[in-house]
């Protein structure tokens, strides 16, 4: 009785037909592409909406912008060709994961992970799965082949990806991207050494119960100085200027702004929330001994010489203050000389962060100056740095008589005292000395 042959093996037809195998595997690739997607746009997206809705301003439209973005992306992936989708994912994906591992990530790896760190941590799994979901759309097959279309057909394929491309590369991933890295500091270890003073390590608390970081160094000579850093940085970056006050016998609190260094909270890099940190600095201050409450000066750099000057308007325990290249991003649109197109980029993507981050923007610095006077203010401004030399030219005529502006020809920003430490030293301490008579 004959036989009924087996029938052959998978492995035996791939081996039969290579081509087959390719297909094959490329299919299952396919496959997984929008399972993939969907998760990744899942993770980041409970993220950003975390961020928005802690936020203390959050707004129904930045809620709405960032919940349906991903919604329209997932429909459109049906309809959007191999490369786009496999750029997009790729793009966006490690651009997601990236700011998540530097921020959440290395924050959870040094310090434990925090409550803010939760949805952190959910974005760079999601992230890595929207780089997946690009590499699977790149191993897709290739769509059947449908009818030649025309030659005008064709041509307006090709200016609209091109087209497409433009926009996404101008406007859409610069927009992201400032709202990702305004939103995301890095949280790089903090050295105690780095501080070259004796110092302590203190902690404080704000009105709402989060808790700060900070270096004391004490006073010798009755004063105390608040010194706080620039964008994405901690108190590490401004210990130079901790040890050049601390030699002249000045009391320094270095502290973390709210999400930077070793502080808890959400990080901005506009610094939309450094108030209230600043209000508790100033409290522990008065209260240390061996300070005077109406000897205590702001000292700030880049962000922080914004948020020094902000305080100081509104609050009269600051007696004087060094602002080392501040230039608030609205002031710098206005009084820079920027082409009117990156003034639009630059006014969406601080919409974009008044979105993600649910903060209220911080307000013009040109309208608080006056507040300040009669107490005096220096302000030190890179000559090197168009538009922040001419911002801080109107912070100076706005404050009047009692703020001078110290302009550094041809200097970078803030690179001052790296520059010319004596010259530097000797405006900055002494300008301190004639303000709160030390």
């Amino acid at each position: 009785m004959p036989t009924a042959a087996a029938a052959p093996s998978a492995r035996a037809l791939a081996a039969a037909d290579p081509d087959r195998a390719h297909r094959s595997r490329r299919e299952r690739a396919a496959r997984l592409e929008r399972p993939l997607l969907l998760t990744g746009l899942v993770l980041v997206t409970a993220h950003l909406l975390d961020l928005a809705l802690s936020g203390p301003d959050t707004t129904v439209l930045g809620v709405v912008v960032i919940a349906a973005a991903p919604v329209l992306w997932a429909a459109a992936q049906p309809r959007v060709t191999r490369p786009t989708r496999a750029a997009l994912g790729v793009v966006f994906g490690l651009l997601t994961a990236g700011f998540g591992v530097v921020s959440h990530g290395l924050h959870t790896v040094l310090a434990g992970p925090a409550w803010t760190d939760v949805t952190g941590l959910g974005m760079i799994a999601g992230g890595l799965a929207l780089v997946a979901s690009g590499l699977a759309a790149a191993l897709a097959p290739r769509r059947r082949r449908e009818p030649a279309a025309s030659a005008p057909h064709r041509a307006a394929h090709v200016v609209g990806w091109v087209a497409g491309l433009a926009v996404a590369a101008i406007v859409v991933f610069p927009v992201v991207m400032t709202a990702l890295m305004t939103t995301h500091a890095p949280r790089w270890p903090i050295h105690e050494s780095s501080l070259d003073v004796p110092h302590e390590e203190v902690r404080i608390a704000t009105a709402d119960g989060t808790k700060l970081s900070a270096w004391y160094v004490p006073s010798r000579n009755g004063a105390a100085v608040l010194l706080t850093h620039g964008s994405g940085g901690s108190r590490q970056r401004v210990a130079d200027r901790a040890e050049m006050l601390a030699r002249h016998g000045y009391g320094v609190l270095a502290l973390d702004n709210p999400g930077n260094g070793e502080s808890e909270g959400h990080n901005n890099g506009l610094g939309d929330n450094a108030q209230p940190g600043i209000d508790a600095a100033l409290a522990y201050l008065t209260k240390r001994p061996g300070v005077d409450p109406e000897r205590i000066a702001g000292f700030g750099v880049s962000l922080g010489a914004e948020v020094v000057l902000e305080a100081a308007a509104r609050d009269g325990r600051l007696r004087a203050v060094v602002a080392d290249g501040a230039a608030r991003p609205s002031d710098a649109r206005r009084y820079g000389d920027e082409p009117a197109a990156e003034e639009g980029l630059g006014w969406l993507a601080q919409q974009a962060v008044r979105a993600v981050s649910g903060m209220r923007p911080a307000p013009s610095l040109t309208g608080l100056m006056p507040r300040i006077a009669p107490r005096p203010v220096l302000l030190v401004a890179a000559g090197g740095v168009r538009d922040e030399a001419l911002t801080n030219r109107a912070y100076r005529d706005a404050a009047g008589r009692s703020t001078t502006l110290w302009e550094r020809p041809g200097a970078s920003h803030t690179a001052g005292l790296k520059r010319d430490p004596g010259r530097y030293e000797r405006r900055t301490v002494g300008f301190l000395d004639r303000a709160l008579g030390a």
